[in-house]
């Protein structure tokens, strides 16, 4: 009988290292289970491919169409980045963002799924957008030129929100499904970098 209750609280042991290992603290302490690399999500296509020319070989993971324009997010196998076109001109880009993934012990930690290195640039006119960057998530703001380029159809491993106020802000992230709804429940204190 002693045995056996050893046995238990050995296995019980393990399981509880298991579970512990299998999960990582986000930053108000909740545990999450591990996110899948944006390295690892699906690829995908899209209509007159603005990044055909990179030497990187990129990975579109997301296209986000806002009226006559899009927001096209892609990986290479060190670094993250956003392209904005137009649809009618697909070769013009109007802001283009790359940032790499943080080294060991580099970045910060405003979100789940991080350390995160950061990128944000002005386009034409009023648009503008922040790239939060990490090996498993990245956190996009946008605000596109113009009040009619409101947020359309989205594609990919992406989650799409308006953000409250006067402008046509929205906040786009990236990842897999469980890593996007961590850092949406933790985003609504996520401001401009």
């Amino acid at each position: 009988m002693a045995k056996m209750k050893r046995t238990l609280a050995i296995g019980a042991a393990l399981i509880c290292l298991t579970v512990a290992c299998d999960s990582e603290k986000t930053p108000d302490g909740e545990s999450t289970p591990h996110s899948i690399p944006l390295t690892e999500l699906k690829k995908m296509s899209v209509n007159d491919d603005p990044l055909g020319e990179l030497k990187d070989h990129p990975q579109i993971v997301s296209e986000v169409q806002y009226g006559d324009g899009r927001l096209i997010a892609y990986v290479t196998s060190d670094s993250c980045g956003i392209i904005t076109t137009s649809k009618n001109d697909p070769q013009r880009n109007d802001i283009h963002l790359v940032s790499k993934w943080p080294s060991d012990g580099q970045g910060t930690d405003p979100l789940p799924a991080g350390p995160y290195n950061s990128a944000s640039s002005n386009g034409s006119a009023k648009a503008w957008a922040s790239l939060l960057c990490s090996k498993d998530a990245m956190v996009i703001e946008y605000t596109p030129d113009g009040a009619r380029s409101s947020l359309g159809q989205i594609r990919g491993e992406a989650t799409a929100t308006q953000l409250p106020g006067n402008r046509a802000d929205s906040r786009i992230i990236i990842g897999d499904p469980a890593t996007r709804q961590q850092i949406q429940k933790h985003a609504g204190d996520l401001k401009r970098q």
